[in-house]
């Protein structure tokens, strides 16, 4: 059975959702578990699919995670100097 396009756009977009839910309020999903709120490295390593949410907190304190969180580029403009 084939699933149609829009269904699977439908989807995707419903897992995006999910995991924007799960990372800002993970008692809605799990209520027994009293967890906090994903922040800083743990939630980018969550919400770019790297580890999964049991493991984010516990991966983002390791090398391993900071290793596979990407450093921002600073842009440098370039000044023209004729002399």
């Amino acid at each position: 059975m084939m699933a149609t396009i829009p269904h699977e756009i439908k989807k995707l977009f419903q897992s995006q959702t999910d995991k924007l839910r799960n990372a800002d309020q993970p008692q809605m999903m799990r209520p027994k578990n009293n967890r906090k709120a994903l922040k800083g490295i743990a939630r980018s390593l969550y919400l770019s699919g790297k580890v999964t949410l049991n493991r984010a907190e516990e991966f983002a304190t390791t090398a391993m995670g900071l290793s596979l969180v990407k450093k921002p580029v600073e842009k440098k403009e370039k000044k023209d100097e004729k002399a």
